[in-house]
């Protein structure tokens, strides 16, 4: 008899234990995202379209004002045998990496006018929300990175395609309404919503962030929640991805025209889409550090139908000046 009760006592604390961790989990999540809509962290604080993405053409004129993070590793662009940062940059800059782009941040003490490059602007995007939710509010993306910088850096050109237009994945159908989900659970051990942001986005920067190909989200569109990150009067003409849902990126407090979190399935595959990838990677990036397993779909519609756009897309690099070496 005592083995029975010894043995019913033991399941319960166990189920108390797992109850208890349950629930210590899901107030993570409402200590974290309480703490960033009280400090201006909401996504739209976080990517602010005023600041946060201009264009070589707009920096030249006073890039010696800013501290440039160049982040891109490997031999890429061009593929000739020279690490990419020293076959040449935009002189002053420093090299780091994604991973280590807040460690950077903090040795070299500067909170104003960081600019973050990369080949693209796509790793550059998901850096910089890295550093916008680090203490960093300013921080801003060189838009198509060093593609749009100069010529020799080019990766653009070749993610511009009209692969979307007769896609059997392709559709101009009205998009249904998005149900409501559960939210993620984090489990980070700490307590303040200041400990568990730098908790989460430390990990995210050292998994790393994720992006999708479009060719690849066309081949696969039934295993992802597939988001358009617009609404339906600036993408209706071109249609969108089949079974995406239509709306503008989600915020934490309700704001008028935007999806809400709770749109959001926490334990499936996410992808964001959007004109040219650097706002559905930060979106995705942010909701990452929220506990999503989002992605945002690289090039964005560029890499769909290209020549129905007339604008938000790459044209040329601007061909700027830039220094060679370490």
């Amino acid at each position: 008899m005592k083995n029975k009760v010894s043995k019913k006592l033991g399941l319960a604390l166990v189920a108390s234990t797992l109850l208890a961790g349950n629930i210590s989990a899901n107030n993570e999540y409402d200590t974290l995202t309480k703490y960033m809509s009280t400090n201006n962290l909401d996504m739209n604080k976080v990517m602010d379209r005023k600041t946060w993405i201009p264009h070589a053409a707009v920096l030249v004129e006073n890039i010696k004002d800013y501290t440039i993070l160049d982040i891109r590793e490997g031999d890429i662009a061009p593929k000739n045998g020279i690490e990419d940062f020293e076959d040449g940059h935009i002189a002053g800059a420093i090299h780091t990496s994604f991973k280590n782009i807040l460690k950077t941040a903090k040795k070299i003490n500067s909170r104003d006018n960081i600019l973050v490059v990369s080949h693209d602007g796509q790793a550059a995007a998901a850096g910089a929300v890295a550093l916008r939710l680090s203490g960093y509010p300013t921080t801003k993306v060189l838009k198509f990175g060093m593609s749009g910088w100069n010529n020799k850096f080019d990766v653009w050109s070749e993610h511009q395609t009209d692969q979307s237009i007769g896609h059997k994945n392709w559709t101009k159908n009205d998009a249904s309404k998005p149900k409501k989900y559960s939210n993620p659970s984090l489990n980070t051990g700490a307590s303040t919503g200041k400990d568990i942001l730098a908790t989460r986005v430390d990990n995210f920067l050292n998994k790393g962030f994720k992006t999708i190909l479009a060719k690849d989200l066309l081949a696969n569109a039934n295993s992802h929640y597939i988001v358009n990150q617009g609404s339906k009067k600036a993408y209706g003409k071109f249609g969108r991805v089949d079974g995406a849902k239509q709306f503008k990126w989600p915020t934490i407090s309700p704001k008028k025209g935007h999806g809400s979190l709770n749109n959001y399935p926490a334990d499936r595959s996410i992808v964001q889409y959007c004109w040219t990838g650097h706002a559905a990677i930060s979106v995705s990036s942010w909701m990452n550090i929220l506990g999503y397993q989002a992605q945002g779909m690289s090039y964005g519609v560029n890499d769909m139908f290209i020549s129905q756009m007339k604008k938000k897309k790459f044209t040329k690099p601007a061909n700027l000046s830039y220094v060679t070496g370490k």
